[in-house]
């Protein structure tokens, strides 16, 4: 663990607009510098860096935080890896604190299975590069068109055909063999000694999102099977959170705001050679959700790229339910039946990639093209197989403008009445279109919310709610960041914006106060005093609301059960708080 003290020395030592402005052109706008958010593609800049409180927010995505959270997104990076990342640049010597036995023992077998993955990483290298037995795959590369630079960028290597040639390296090396055992390099054989895993294999190194090799894929050279073996799973080895060629990938995905997921390695090497550079693919499994999480740290928009056959077709399917709901725009990128990404560009090219993908249909539109070919359109059963088939898709969607304008497809395209899909939905009928809609009313900001930024803001206001005590104005939820405020104004007349952001339980918490407090402006010409106590007591009203709603459960449940006692307790708890509001 790293100690609190070091956290805050690194975030009182750097300078957000610098951290940011490595990855984003920043112009001076008033208090705030802004620029061209990272996280979406945008023409008009919304991303907006507080220098005063060392925060960002951008208006278009809601995305917001402090220096750290930023170069988390950025990098893919753990919050102490973010720490220890910033601590090297403003000279800050990180030194943990003392781990549990248990903790250090897993932390030194972690390095030493890197270590050893590294070290097999360089002996397969050198085994392509200059060993003898190398030359077959060597001239292997060329006849698949892999050029020298391409096959050093991936640090592809070759397993000779032998039984213990990494296994003999890692003895001499000094390396504890039952660890290169938990990688699955080696195992043991019949007669009880090690034996290499990779035997006559190309190896393609599976690396972390620091480019560290922690796995690794094997081709088969000749006949055989697999066609593909894979390490299997490890301490450092997760293959459903690990993304293939993620951090060759990473600059390019950022700037392009999107990523091309494909199956095969040698798919993802034909595409990176051919000059696409934010292309990923999964290790040998399924896209996960997991997977979904890594690629929206860094783009908006998701491009699959799979075999042309009916096996592919399927995987695209299984993405379309990953992506639905989960913020991304979901593609598809078409290819001839029978092909794949590899062969495809090695016959027609670049160019007519390029066209491939900028005819990229939406999945959901793909996803109804492939329905409409494989059932019956028009017959009372091919709709009903057809809206049972679209539906759960349907509800996937938390967006309800995306939702309404698919349902309208939906409806147009199957000749399905629109009324009749949503009733199907689970929702009343749609209006007629041209009809008049009540206008929406902008979301309002929670009162505990701004009661948490004024407290801030008003030092004298923060602690006199300290001392009235802060359960009766804060939820659960919120009071962790309410003791932080107070907790610093105890000592302060400023508080550290940053470090409480970081007390933040969600993302969602944290992007909605981090847009609150970037704005400068925001409690420049109010009655501070007069604010304070509209809100407390706005607070304390909303909480005296659930006497009637508590009232009613209580008549529900058994009389003398647990819950009984217990909604008698909240009760007397909320009255007491009425009395003291009156």
């Amino acid at each position: 663990m790293i100690p609190e003290d070091k956290v805050r020395e690194v975030a009182d030592r750097l300078s957000i607009v610098e951290v940011v402005g490595e990855y984003v052109a920043l112009r001076r706008s008033g208090a705030n510098y802004q620029g061209l958010c990272p996280f979406h593609g945008e023409k008009t800049p919304s991303f907006n860096v507080n220098p005063a409180r060392n925060i960002y927010h951008c208006f278009g995505c809601g995305v917001g935080g402090n220096a750290f959270s930023f170069v988390m997104r950025m990098e893919g990076m753990t919050f102490p890896e973010a720490i220890k990342h910033l601590a090297k640049r403003v000279g800050v010597t990180i030194e943990e604190q003392e781990l549990t036995p248990r903790q250090r023992q897993q932390h030194d077998e972690r390095e030493q299975l890197l270590q050893i993955s590294d070290l097999a990483a360089g002996f397969f290298r050198r085994q392509l590069t200059d060993g003898a037995d190398g030359e077959t795959v060597r001239l292997y590369l060329v006849e698949r068109g892999v050029a020298k630079d391409t096959a050093e960028a991936y640090r592809l290597g070759y397993a000779a055909d032998k039984w213990d040639s990494l296994t003999r390296y890692l003895e001499r090396q000094r390396v504890a063999l039952p660890l290169a055992e938990k990688l699955g390099l080696i195992r043991r054989g019949s007669n009880g000694n090690y034996i290499d895993l990779f035997r006559n294999r190309l190896i393609i190194p599976i690396c972390d999102g620091q480019g560290r090799a922690i796995a690794f894929g094997g081709r088969i050279l000749g006949e055989g099977q697999p066609k593909y073996l894979n390490s299997p799973e490890s301490p450092i080895y997760h293959k459903s959170d690990v993304l293939f060629g993620l951090h060759m990938a990473r600059s390019a995905m950022r700037e392009q705001t999107a990523a091309i997921v494909v199956e095969g390695y040698f798919d993802h090497l034909a595409l990176w050679q051919s000059g696409v550079k934010n292309v990923v693919a999964s290790c040998g499994t399924a896209l996960t959700d997991g997977h979904i999480q890594l690629l929206k740290r860094a783009v908006s928009r998701l491009y699959t790229l799979f075999d042309g056959d009916e096996a592919g077709q399927k995987a695209t399917e299984r993405v379309l339910e990953l992506v639905l709901g989960s913020g991304l725009q979901g593609n598809v990128i078409e290819l001839p039946a029978g092909d794949d990404p590899d062969t495809f560009l090695r016959r027609e090219g670049h160019p007519a990639f390029a066209e491939r993908l900028a005819g990229a249909k939406t999945m959901f539109v793909w996803f109804l093209q492939r329905l409409g070919e494989r059932l019956p359109v028009g017959s009372v059963e091919g709709t009903v197989a057809i809206v049972n088939a679209i539906v759960p898709k349907l509800q996937l969607m938390t967006d309800p403008l995306e939702r309404g304008l698919n349902e309208r497809e939906v409806a147009r395209r199957f000749g399905i009445d629109e009324q009749l899909l949503r009733q199907r939905l689970g929702r009343g009928a749609v209006a007629p279109q041209g009809a008049a809609r009540a206008p929406q009313k902008p979301r309002q900001e929670e009162p505990e919310d701004l009661l948490l930024v004024l407290i801030g803001k008003f030092p004298e206001l923060g602690r006199r709610l300290g001392r009235e005590g802060l359960a009766r104005y804060f939820s659960v939820d919120r009071q962790p960041l309410a003791d932080a405020v107070v907790k610093q104004l105890e000592t302060n007349e400023q508080v550290d914006w940053s470090a409480v952001l970081d007390q933040a339980a969600t993302d969602v918490e944290r992007n909605r106060l981090a847009a609150m407090l970037v704005d400068e402006e925001r409690f420049a010409e109010i009655d501070a005093e007069r604010m304070f106590v509209e809100l407390c007591t706005s607070r304390t009203r909303q909480g005296l609301k659930q006497i009637e709603e508590l009232r009613r459960e209580l008549a529900r449940v058994e009389a003398g059960s647990p819950r009984y006692r217990e909604i008698l307790t909240e009760i007397d708890a909320l009255r007491n708080t009425k009395s003291q509001l009156l």
